[in-house]
């Protein structure tokens, strides 16, 4: 492991709304930690695959500088949103908790050599990011590809794959003819 979060302690800020612009490269050599919550209704790109755009996201941001000089975030999002399940079509919640681990590199050309347990935060030299684009972000790779229901939620009558298979009738052989003819005598 790169990083041991747990060996002192990390300095925070504590928010119920996350501030509009952070700086995460001096958060990182800060080892600040920022928490708070985003209603999902401001989150316009999640929203438009969302049945609703109920919810609040539970936020939890802690960054730091692993022991090979890697700055990274480590984020917890978690929420309970609404959508509409593929099979049945009718709404069904859908609860998401996700941990990532993010290095912040300025270009994509760091991002091979990053260690395997990093994610790349590619952040194109910006010095003031919205850490609600990051969260939104990860929370619409989160999302299932096909929503449905965890049970059986259309009537059994209608789970079938098409039409039924009709057996195909066997070709009369032109010599059937010939045996009927052989048995007679």
């Amino acid at each position: 492991m790169l990083f041991d979060t747990n060996s002192y302690i990390i300095p925070s800020i504590m928010h119920q709304q996350l501030p509009k612009e952070i700086d995460p490269f001096r958060f990182a050599h800060s080892g600040l930690q920022i928490a708070g919550e985003i209603p999902v209704s401001k989150m316009s790109r999640l929203s438009e695959m969302l049945h609703d755009n109920s919810g609040t996201v539970s936020v939890d941001m802690q960054f730091d500088i692993d022991t090979t000089g890697t700055p990274y975030m480590r984020g917890q999002f978690a929420v309970t949103v609404n959508l509409l399940c593929e099979r049945c079509m009718e709404p069904m919640t859908h609860s998401m908790n996700i941990t990532t681990i993010l290095a912040l590199v300025r270009h994509e050309g760091k991002i091979e050599g990053l260690a395997e347990q990093y994610e790349p935060w590619i952040l194109n030299d910006a010095k003031q990011v919205d850490p609600a684009q990051i969260v939104e972000d990860e929370l619409i790779l989160a999302l299932p590809i096909v929503p449905k229901h965890d049970y059986p939620c259309l009537p059994e009558e209608l789970w079938q794959a098409g039409e039924e298979e009709i057996e195909p009738e066997k070709p009369v052989s032109p010599f059937a003819v010939l045996s009927s003819l052989k048995l007679k005598k």
